[in-house]
């Protein structure tokens, strides 16, 4: 009996292609007495309070009306011929609170002895959904198409300012992932700089193919879809998969098919099948999961470089299933407490 389960209890260091970084997958960690109660009946109640907030008190119910500006894009439903403002299905505003002052005045760099400073600058904003009490799972695959849509028509906006040279993406749900607000939005941020983590990846992807002569991210791919342990879900252009050195238990990741660095360039033709993909991975988490706090956001090359061969644009979606204690402060590895595998095959099975 001990033998069995020591052979069930898995436990190893696995090293990410790309990055280079060490994660740890560790199964016992899941028997630990908080991790399904965190997974499941705290950030159940966590989002059940945030939907109790009264809709009459939302900035986003009518963001004009809360002291927002006009919206910089706005887009009726997909089923709507509409012109008119009071018929939005999505608007794209600025942040009223933005991390940085906005605008195209392009940051001077500065030295101050041994460090190095550049002027806080870009765009920061937000695209927010009509419908108060439904997020992506509760969406139609047309209306999830439409904010795919908006989300690319405003990257090709600001990717022409002349400062900018990174645009990320994303989408908090629930106050454990970082939303302040419940009503279902996504943000954009457009940067001066490629931030850390995207620069590793690049950098990663730059190493690989020197190497290599490949895109690493499409040497994954193949191997994903030639193992299968891994793959959650596939269509005509898009693959869902479990990575194999993922950083948090159930992170969920969606690749085009076919080699591509821009999401940018994602065409018309194509975008039903990665809103089709979106759908599915969030609505087999929520199931999995109860419905947990996520995050999920667009890694794509820089701004400046396009149809590079050595990066794959792709969506990461991570669940918000626990978090960093000492172990992982004082080594930055994150533990992850159900392996790729369990997960994959459990999500699977969740529809």
């Amino acid at each position: 009996m001990a033998k069995n389960k020591k052979q069930n209890f898995i436990s190893e260091f696995r090293k990410d292609t790309v990055s280079g970084e060490w994660v740890l997958i560790s199964s016992m960690r899941r028997m630990r007495p908080h991790f399904l109660k965190s997974a499941n009946v705290r950030h159940g109640a966590e989002s059940q309070r945030q939907n109790q907030k009264l809709k009459k008190d939302c900035p986003f119910e009518n963001p004009q009306k809360s002291g927002n500006s006009s919206p910089i894009l706005w887009y009726p439903s997909p089923k709507s011929a509409s012109q008119e403002i009071k018929d939005w299905f999505i608007q794209i505003i600025p942040n009223r609170y933005p991390v940085f002052p906005q605008g195209s005045v392009c940051p001077t760099t500065s030295a101050l002895g041994p460090y190095e400073k550049i002027d806080g600058m870009g765009f920061h904003e937000v695209i927010v959904f009509r419908d108060h009490g439904r997020d992506f799972k509760k969406m139609s695959i047309d209306e999830i198409g439409l904010v795919l849509k908006a989300y690319k028509e405003r990257y090709k906006m600001l990717e022409k300012e002349q400062c900018i040279e990174y645009i990320l993406i994303f989408h908090n749900k629930g106050e454990l992932a970082g939303a302040s607000i419940a009503h279902p939005h996504s943000q954009l941020v457009a940067l001066p700089i490629v931030p850390p983590d995207v620069s590793r990846s690049i950098n990663g992807g730059i190493n690989f193919f020197e190497k290599n002569k490949k895109c690493v991210h499409c040497v994954m791919l193949d191997w994903e879809r030639k193992e299968k342990k891994r793959i959650v879900f596939e269509n005509k252009h898009f693959t869902t998969f479990t990575p194999y050195a993922s950083r948090v238990s159930y992170e969920v990741r969606i690749f085009p098919r076919e080699h591509s660095s821009d999401f940018e360039e994602i065409s018309r033709e194509a975008i039903p099948y990665l809103a089709e993909s979106l759908k599915d991975a969030l609505s087999r988490i929520g199931k999995t999961l109860n419905n947990p706090d996520y995050n999920f956001f667009i890694h794509t090359a820089s701004a400046k470089v396009k149809n590079v061969p050595y990066y794959h644009w792709h969506i990461e979606i991570l669940p918000r299933t626990d978090k960093w204690a000492g172990l992982e402060l004082g080594t930055g590895i994150e533990v992850v407490a159900v392996s790729p595998e369990r997960a994959a095959e459990n999500l699977r099975n969740s529809l």
